[in-house]
């Protein structure tokens, strides 16, 4: 039984729009691998692209499409809607590349871990490629505040499936449920995958968003900083 002062003794984290700024680090990579095919770069790239790639993603976490898939169809499709011809390989690993260089943290969050550390456990969960988010996270400092690092890519498993969750309860030493809370941004992924693996849930909602799925998470923030405020107000 813990004798923490808290009611959680470990926090997980989703990575990107969590703690990085994925939407600035996305657009910043696909501008750049754009650029370096002689292609002039317009917002309206990574409009098309962002609700694209975001598609693909959610195909992906609810099996419908492979890693491997998801690796080329988003370039297939954003090709073909900005009619494009080119190798969608070597744009990959050009736009891949890029996007592991995207260090771009949202607001708060390096002050929020640097709170958090040493008074709680931190885990770090993503659903991301580990050749993106591994160099990202060594590039970024965050490494250093987390006990657990879980990265899809590498284990087979992505969230919100419970095989995810066993991976990083198991690196975490298994500790009760009712003591951990997730935090992140994508309902399906984080907040039902949490919820259903008897994890709190707390949803980052900075956009205010109006939820798509018909679930309640245990909170809702839209500022990072009130992450700290929650945990030391979940006393025991």
């Amino acid at each position: 039984m813990s004798t923490s002062k808290y009611k959680y003794d470990w926090i997980i984290f989703d990575a990107d729009n969590t703690l990085f700024d994925f939407t600035a680090c996305e657009k910043a990579a696909l501008k750049g691998a754009l650029e370096n095919l002689g292609v002039y770069f317009q917002d309206s790239h990574h409009d098309v692209y962002h609700i694209i790639n975001k598609s693909c993603w959610h195909d992906f976490e609810t099996g419908r499409i492979t890693r491997a898939e998801l690796r080329l169809r988003r370039f297939e499709l954003f090709f073909a809607e900005i009619g494009l011809k080119e190798d969608l390989e070597a744009f990959a690993v050009d736009y891949l590349g890029l996007l592991a260089g995207g260090t771009i943290l949202l607001p708060g969050a390096e002050a929020l871990l640097n709170s958090l550390h040493g008074e709680f456990g931190l885990a770090l969960a993503t659903n991301g490629l580990k050749e993106v988010q591994r160099p990202r996270l060594v590039k970024s400092g965050l490494t250093s505040f987390f006990k657990v690092i879980v990265v899809s890519d590498e284990i087979g498993h992505a969230k919100p499936d419970a095989g995810f969750f066993d991976h990083a309860f198991h690196e975490m030493g298994r500790p009760d449920p009712g003591r951990v809370l997730m935090v992140g941004d994508n309902l399906n992924a984080d907040i039902l995958g949490s919820m259903s693996y008897g994890i709190d849930a707390c949803w980052f909602n900075p956009d205010r968003l109006q939820p798509y799925l018909d679930i309640e998470p245990d909170y809702q923030i839209h500022d990072l900083s009130e992450v700290l405020k929650l945990v030391n107000s979940a006393e025991r």
